[in-house]
């Protein structure tokens, strides 16, 4: 119960970044960027979830792609950059989970991040 309090009174302090201009653009500016960081991770979540339901959808003999929640995590790391190269091999057995996995790369990757950059810029 305490933590509710201390976090209440953190919140409280942001009024006081009216006192520095140069605080009060970093607050302003932080806010902006966090909501657009947020609906980022908001449709990134969305692709992982379709993506992974479609692909477990198919028949395949993809151990990674095995059931939502595994499916989930591994289109995480791919897109995180953290999935083990060597699982791409059993990947590249499989040709509709290949074509799946390779729209939900473009998708994320490419138009995601390009379309964060955008707004981030604009």
């Amino acid at each position: 119960m305490s933590m509710f309090a201390m976090l209440l009174y953190w919140g409280l302090l942001i009024d006081l970044t009216i006192f520095s201009m140069r605080i009060s653009a970093y607050t302003l500016v932080c806010g902006r960027v966090l909501s657009e960081v947020g609906l980022f991770l908001g449709g990134m979540c969305f692709l992982i979830i379709a993506f992974s339901s479609s692909i477990s959808a198919l028949n395949h003999k993809s151990k990674d792609f095995a059931g939502i929640p595994k499916g989930a995590l591994s289109l995480l790391e791919i897109a995180l950059g953290m999935f083990p190269t060597e699982h791409f091999d059993t990947i590249k057995q499989d040709v509709p989970v290949l074509i799946a996995v390779s729209v939900f790369i473009v998708t994320v990757i490419v138009f995601l991040l390009n379309l964060l950059v955008a707004q981030l810029n604009g």
